[in-house]
């Protein structure tokens, strides 16, 4: 028994000498950023017309603009690529970027947060063809579902176009004037097709519920849209490859 009380003595001392060995005070200055590099940063732009296809004239209409929340660009105007689509941005510093592109009838695009450490980094961007198509709808409640009856002119091609639903005639295609987005695909030669909206993605929305009225909006819209990008506030996708809005309503089924 006394032989396990000494046991038990030693480990204590051992552990208040350990613990009286350890290091107190200010923590120390934060050390030097890490180095800071010059490098380039290019790539190719292409364009898209409404049904998908590559277009591979008029490429230096295309205005390039590159820029950093935390990084003073030293060349903060719009450039332009070459005949070939291709664009270059030089002495360009370690950091955090986003470039945006424009084009008169083609859809905005932004290409946001990505890093540059040194060298060169290749960077493509792609922008779609605003629609010429114009489209019109009927919205029609039922007892399960809405059912959007969408009129079109016939084309040899297949199109798109694109529905968004909110809970008010605030209704659009930016983030923050819509719930909903859905994409229907137009076949060739048709001229009507019919869309259905479950009920129950309706009541998902969490604002819209029985009795209540959703507007629906309803844009001509491209083929595999390549100026789509993610809102970096709210998570939801701004589509700029559309045509004007049709809006009508119907009360939730």
């Amino acid at each position: 028994m006394q032989r396990s009380n000494i046991s038990l003595i030693i480990i204590f001392s051992i552990i208040v000498l350990f613990s009286s060995c350890a290091k107190e005070g200010p923590t120390g200055p934060t050390g030097p950023a890490g180095p800071a590099y010059i490098g380039s940063i290019s790539g190719h732009v292409s364009l898209y017309d409404q049904y998908g296809s590559r277009v591979l004239t008029n490429l230096k209409k295309v205005q390039l603009l590159l820029n950093s929340n935390y990084v003073v660009v030293s060349q903060d105007t719009a450039i332009s690529p070459d005949n070939t689509g291709f664009y270059s941005y030089s002495n360009i510093a370690t950091g955090e970027y986003y470039m945006s592109a424009t084009d008169t009838g083609y859809g905005a695009t932004v290409i946001n947060n990505f890093q540059f450490l040194n060298g060169n980094l290749n960077k493509d961007i792609k922008l779609s063809a605003i629609p010429t198509f114009s489209l019109t709808f009927t919205s029609y409640a039922g007892v399960v579902s809405d059912s959007l009856v969408i009129n079109c002119t016939p084309d040899p091609q297949v199109r798109n176009c694109i529905v968004f639903v909110n809970n008010s005639a605030s209704i659009g295609n930016q983030p923050a004037y819509y719930l909903l987005s859905y994409v229907k695909s137009i076949p060739a030669n048709a001229s009507q097709v019919t869309m259905v909206i479950n009920k129950q993605e309706l009541y998902n929305t969490e604002v819209l519920a029985t009795g209540s009225m959703a507007y629906y909006a309803l844009y001509s819209y491209v083929v595999n849209d390549q100026s789509v990008y993610e809102d970096q506030t709210t998570g939801k996708n701004v589509y700029n490859a559309v045509s004007n809005p049709v809006i009508d309503s119907a009360l939730v089924p």
